[in-house]
């Protein structure tokens, strides 16, 4: 299937702004609740219209109104918006399942005296894989690399 439309040229900001005003069903609430100007919202619609081609809001009344484009445009973010921002807010919260394999003299590397070791098994979101070194059969090829990186990376900040 052909890709209609290339994501790398469109803003998807525009996309945040156009679902605030359709709440709001007006431009300057949007704005407040969106923390900009109203000229911005604005200038943000009118590259969405030239996106779509369509005007999505017509004025009716005091307010806006959606048009056929906007309410099918609307339709189509509600449940997308609403997956990402629930995908970010568990990344967010660190409610992702961490693994740390740890690979080192088993006396050094996993013991209860180690204070890294402590700190990560309070937190019960990380789980902690220990191999002795010595006695592994099967050790990771990049695992002095990995070491080596992370020690540098810690250590030079």
């Amino acid at each position: 299937m052909a890709n209609l439309y290339d994501l790398k040229k469109f803003d998807l900001n525009l996309l945040v702004i156009f679902e605030c005003i359709y709440q709001h069903l007006s431009i300057s609430k949007a704005a407040e609740s969106l923390y900009i100007t109203p000229s911005a919202v604005s200038q943000s619609l009118q590259r969405l219209r030239a996106q779509f081609n369509d005007p999505l809001f017509i004025r009716s009344g005091k307010g806006i109104a959606p048009t056929t484009t906007g309410l099918n445009l609307h339709h189509h973010l509600e449940k997308n918006l609403r997956g990402l921002e629930q995908t970010i807010n568990i990344v967010n919260k660190s409610e992702l399942k961490k693994n740390f394999i740890i690979y080192g003299p088993q006396l050094i590397s996993c013991t209860n005296n180690n204070m890294l070791i402590r700190c990560l098994r309070q937190d019960t979101s990380i789980d902690i894989e220990c191999h002795d070194i010595l006695l592994s059969a099967e050790m990771p090829k990049n695992c002095w690399f990995n070491a080596k990186l992370t020690w540098q990376l810690h250590y030079n900040q």
